[in-house]
């Protein structure tokens, strides 16, 4: 999923990039984070968002529910003008999404050769072929809002 994130430059040396992710800040949680140096803002950012999600998830959230408005809408409210830049960040959310379930699917040979390839290729961004299908549908599945 993606999560915008939104970090505050330290006003002096030797000061952390302050984090906060808006789509994890309601009543009830919030999702800040720190971090030494730019290289690392996106290690930083995705520890935040693991652990106020798994926090959620254990308190009876569903994972799939958490909707990211993009950093346009954040960048529109006062509770984030502290933020001197914004970031997209992709975070598998997978493992906070329920037990998985073996399923069968029937797809042409040429179509899991392709998907295999991928996999292969994409130097671990894709643990395995299940992965990548859960990500694509993932990905199909919010662009249609859902």
């Amino acid at each position: 999923m993606l999560f915008s994130v939104g970090v505050e430059y330290p006003s002096r040396d030797g000061e952390a990039l302050g984090l906060v992710v808006p789509a994890l800040c309601n009543d009830d949680y919030v999702c800040f984070g720190a971090a030494d140096s730019e290289a690392q803002v996106k290690t930083m950012a995705t520890e935040a968002i693991a652990m106020v999600v798994e926090e959620m998830v254990s308190n009876g959230i569903n994972a799939d529910s958490i909707k990211d408005l993009g950093p346009r809408a954040y960048r529109e409210l006062a509770d984030y003008d502290h933020c001197d830049g914004w970031l997209l960040l992709d975070v598998d959310l997978t493992e906070f999404m329920g037990k998985p379930k073996r399923i069968n699917v029937s797809l042409p040979d040429g179509l899991i050769q392709l998907i295999d390839s991928r996999v292969k290729a994409s130097q671990g961004q894709y643990k395995d072929r299940s992965h990548f299908l859960a990500v694509a549908s993932r990905h199909e599945l919010e662009e249609c809002g859902v």
